[in-house]
């Protein structure tokens, strides 16, 4: 059963859930403001993997330098 992270579009709140089936994720409201308006971001286990190509050069989200804080990054 994975773990998604996700952000919402309304009030910008960072959460995961544990998601079951695909009918489940596509019943993710935010915590914070109840909004399904919700979008998937990279979990901090997948950028961990990616930060090891960041120090060769290239950043989470493709940029030539590194990320100072890849959960931040990538919300650009």
């Amino acid at each position: 059963m994975p773990i998604y992270e996700y952000r919402c579009s309304q009030c910008g709140e960072r959460f995961d859930r544990l998601v079951r089936t695909a009918a489940e994720s596509k019943e993710v409201a935010c915590p914070e403001c109840s909004s399904t308006s919700i979008e998937k971001v990279p979990s901090a286990f997948a950028l961990g993997r990616v930060r090891a190509s960041a120090d060769k050069g290239a950043s989470c989200c493709g940029l030539s330098e590194p990320c100072a804080d890849p959960r931040r990054c990538c919300q650009r």
